[in-house]
């Protein structure tokens, strides 16, 4: 995918409703890194819609911590930008807005391997016991039916692409 290509794909994730999506209660975002479909549109967007947003900070033992979404972020050791952290619940969130390699329709997620997100999502309540929404993020190719995955790899309640919004 080009810079153009990867541009459009950025603007176009932004412009979902994401009011609908995610509601306006606080809410985590990654930075995006790489060949990971770009979050600085959404993330902006997001505040313009009064939600504060959280992005994550790697710890030494594989853990997140998460701090406030700004222009004060420093680059960590893998090349991602990261505020300071806070103390925050995630229980209490409306959302979290996670990435993948490969998503499924059926919420399935393909993670990079480390299981820095499955750790955060198996230690909160899902979505239908009153915790935050899931939803995960690809390009449009990114998206199959499934993908593999193990029964500790926590599901997803929403897929979303440039192009769709896929409601689990």
């Amino acid at each position: 995918m080009n810079s153009e290509n990867r541009r459009d794909a950025e603007l176009a994730l932004s412009a979902h409703d994401w009011s609908q999506i995610i509601g306006f209660g606080p809410a985590t975002c990654y930075v995006s890194m790489g060949d990971e479909p770009g979050t600085a549109e959404l993330r902006a967007h997001l505040g313009a819609l009064r939600i504060e947003v959280f992005v994550p900070v790697m710890q030494p033992d594989r853990r997140l911590l998460w701090g406030r979404d700004n222009d004060d972020m420093t680059l960590n050791a893998f090349g991602i930008f990261e505020p300071e952290p806070e103390d925050v619940d995630l229980a209490n969130f409306s959302a979290l807005i996670i990435p993948g390699l490969r998503m499924g329709r059926d919420g399935t997620r393909l993670g990079r391997g480390a299981g820095y997100y499955d750790r955060v999502l198996n230690s909160l309540p899902r979505m239908n016991a009153g915790g935050p929404i899931r939803v995960g993020i690809v390009f449009d190719d990114e998206l199959d039916d499934t993908v593999p995955h193990e029964a500790h790899d926590s599901a997803l309640d929403v897929v979303v692409t440039p192009s769709s919004v896929y409601w689990i």
